[in-house]
């Protein structure tokens, strides 16, 4: 996931030699191992990037506000607008957008779509599709045989 949030970043405008950049790579890698912090625990969750990266809470929420304004005042507003929410701009909301955006599009990429399925699936979703659409069209035989022989017996009997 790092590598995701990397392109992101830097698609969205964060400068990569800013250190907010990466705390908010650290900050995006604990939310997708470990959900206490998505849920609203930010102070506990600046007070471990600032462990790992050895210096204060104080000044990873900093660096990171520093980082999201960056990319929002002088970034690529569409990726802006795609990853992070520009109305309500608290680092807790722009880390839970972006995690949240980010986690949106590997559910879409582990769709099994044809661009994106392996040859086997695509291959087993051809052969189910093509007996559902047999039975279907079995089923749908049966029936308007049935409709016309019930038709024809409705106009036997109106002749007699």
């Amino acid at each position: 996931m790092r590598d995701k949030v990397i392109d992101v970043l830097l698609d969205v405008g964060v400068p990569a030699g800013v250190k907010g950049f990466s705390y908010i790579c650290d900050a995006i890698e604990i939310f997708d191992t470990d959900p206490y912090y998505a849920d609203g625990k930010m102070s506990a969750l600046y007070i471990d990037i600032a462990k790992k990266n050895d210096t204060t809470s104080s000044r990873v929420e900093r660096a990171i506000r520093h980082a999201f304004e960056t990319a929002i005042m002088k970034g690529n507003q569409d990726m802006v607008n795609k990853y992070l929410d520009t109305v309500n701009t608290q680092n807790s909301n722009l880390l839970k957008t972006l995690y949240l955006r980010l986690k949106q599009e590997e559910h879409r990429r582990n769709d099994c779509t044809p661009a994106h399925c392996s040859v086997q699936n695509c291959e087993l979703k051809a052969e189910i599709y093509m007996e559902a659409m047999q039975i279907l069209s079995d089923e749908i035989e049966t029936l308007l045989a049935r409709t016309l022989s019930s038709v024809k017996k409705s106009m036997d009997n109106a002749i007699k």
